[in-house]
């Protein structure tokens, strides 16, 4: 899936009371701590289901519905992890309940509380009526960048 351009949109994100010692993995950081945030965003032709083998079916697919929550999650969280920090995806439950057809506005709704390392997501995906699209519950857990990306490096020799 490409990066989402022009027609999205990002809230600033609500933080709760705990203080940002540290960032969201830090030490200073409490138990709880929440943070939300949504995107909106217009299905695209790359969004659709005819990608993935449905052919003809130009509504929003759930890969691009979870890889959209995925990447609200990220845009979100940015602005409280700390430099070096980054998230990545360990887990997700997922319910596709409805469709929304290309040119639509979708919106991702995201409510993140941090547990330690992890961060744990509801979210919810609703169309441009008011419709639940999708909803479900995610875990990102907050890794040093830089050790992770030496994990992905081939091995020297």
């Amino acid at each position: 899936m490409t990066a989402p351009t022009g027609s999205g949109r990002v809230t600033a994100p609500v933080v709760g009371s705990a203080p940002a010692v540290g960032g969201v993995g830090g030490a200073g950081v409490g138990q709880g701590r929440r943070v939300e945030g949504e995107r909106t965003r217009v299905v695209r032709e790359d969004d659709c289901a005819t990608r993935w083998g449905n052919e003809g079916l130009m509504v929003l697919s759930t890969p691009a519905m979870l890889g959209l929550m995925e990447q609200t999650c990220v845009e979100v969280l940015a602005p409280v992890l700390t430099a070096g920090e980054m998230t990545v995806g360990v887990g997700v439950t997922l319910t596709h309940a409805a469709a929304a057809g290309r040119g639509e506005p979708v919106t991702y709704r995201v409510a993140l509380t941090v547990v330690g390392r992890d961060v744990d997501v509801d979210f919810t995906v609703v169309g441009p009526t008011g419709t639940v699209l999708g909803h479900g519950s995610h875990r990102r857990r907050v890794v040093d960048r830089a050790a992770f990306l030496r994990r992905l490096a081939p091995p020297a020799g």
